[in-house]
């Protein structure tokens, strides 16, 4: 199903580039574009650098958020969208959260917002997984307000969104063991698609994130390039 491009989007980011990865040529079309990035707090400086950003040429995980906060900076300049970080840390620097922690923060911003909201489809790590399933407990909250007529029933209407994440909805039946739990949960999805012809502008979004794209091979490098992909939520 091909849709119109949002004007007014909140696009869920579980860490700092996974929006652009996946969503750039959606996010450089639309009028208002908001990038909520969950995993983006900065750890204590004393927390033990991860392989991750040892790699990447880090010597703390406290640098390396710092510096990529101000890559994503760049990114979303490039883009023209905004952005905004939530206070969580990346699982890698050792501090576990349960769906229920991440709920109010992106319940308060959502509720402000309203419109067209994209999440996760929630693959592979667990740190996508667990910003998925917050984003539909959101979900789920807000219908059972406006049902009840509780408080928060006044909240702008929203659109709901899945994006599969670039790099990992490449990996063997990750999509498909996603999509069949949710419709044996209840869920109704339906695959669409807008009509966006950025993608030079995605690139040059993707390119703000020097300090980790050599890390990628070849196979994912061009995985954030191909087509972007979206299911609808609440479709018959």
């Amino acid at each position: 199903m091909l849709l119109p491009i949002p004007q007014h989007i909140t696009v869920i980011s579980p860490h700092l580039d996974d929006a652009v990865f996946s969503c750039g040529c959606l996010l450089a079309e639309s009028r208002d574009a908001l990038v909520i990035t969950v995993f983006a707090g900065v750890p204590d400086p004393e927390v033990a650098t991860p392989a991750w950003d040892r790699a990447t040429g880090f010597s703390s995980g406290y640098q390396a958020v710092l510096a990529r906060r101000d890559e994503d900076t760049e990114s979303m300049r490039r883009l023209g969208a905004k952005g905004t970080w939530l206070s969580f840390w990346d699982r890698q620097y050792g501090r576990g959260y349960q769906t229920t922690d991440l709920v109010p923060a992106l319940k308060t911003i959502l509720e402000q917002r309203g419109g067209t909201v994209l999440m996760p489809m929630g693959l592979f790590h667990p740190d996508h997984l667990l910003t998925s399933n917050a984003c539909l407990a959101v979900r789920e909250a807000f219908l059972l307000a406006q049902q009840n007529k509780e408080d928060g029933a006044n909240a702008p209407p929203m659109n709901w969104f899945v994006y599969e994440e670039a790099i990992y909805r490449q990996l063997p039946g990750l999509v498909l063991t996603r999509l069949t739990a949710w419709k044996e949960a209840g869920l109704k999805m339906c695959a669409v698609r807008f009509p966006t012809s950025s993608a030079k502008k995605k690139a040059y979004a993707v390119g703000a994130y020097r300090s980790q794209l050599p890390l990628f091979g070849a196979a994912k490098r061009a995985d954030m390039g191909s087509p972007e992909r979206y299911w609808q939520l609440d479709t018959e």
